[in-house]
């Protein structure tokens, strides 16, 4: 009896090296809660988190995660501005931001600067989990809000271009 190749092997002999990843929040008690659920996951760990911009910058640019979870409102240097500063240092590093209160500039800026994914905290940590597995599927994530403001935003450049 001729022994068969196996065209795929089983998960268990291959090891799957996990996404780093960084969180940037300053109120302690959610940084607490989203590291807690990020390590629920078995292909994430946690390479780092901080409260203030300058801190996560300096410590990104040194451990070069691969996913960037930030609010947008933080001490020092924002979220959004780390953005821009990683698509120049980092640019295959993912950024998913997120914040309390979402405006139309704030989405347009996430989104003209190439961030991954953007939602509303309030939304709770299903709409975090959207948004890594379509980060990690190497889509875009915008919740319901954002989108609607993607699409009226694309829409504008569109026009402006006819």
């Amino acid at each position: 009896m001729a022994f068969q190749k196996l065209s795929i092997l089983p998960t268990y002999f291959l090891k799957v090296t996990p996404m780093k990843v960084f969180i940037l929040e300053d109120e302690s008690l959610l940084r607490e809660l989203v590291k807690s659920y990020i390590e629920d996951f078995t292909d994430l760990e946690i390479a780092g988190a901080t409260g203030d911009g300058a801190t996560a910058m300096k410590s990104i640019l040194d451990l070069k995660p691969d996913l960037i979870m930030a609010d947008i409102r933080v001490p020092e240097v924002s979220g959004l501005e780390i953005l821009y500063l990683l698509r120049r240092k980092l640019p295959e590093t993912k950024v998913i931001l997120f914040t309390g209160s979402m405006s139309p500039d704030k989405v347009k800026l996430a989104y003209e600067g190439g961030a991954d994914a953007f939602i509303q905290k309030g939304q709770g940590l299903e709409e975090f989990k959207k948004a890594i597995t379509a980060v990690r599927e190497g889509r875009r994530y915008f919740s319901t809000y954002a989108k609607n403001l993607v699409r009226r935003i694309e829409g504008e450049a569109a026009a402006a271009t006819v």
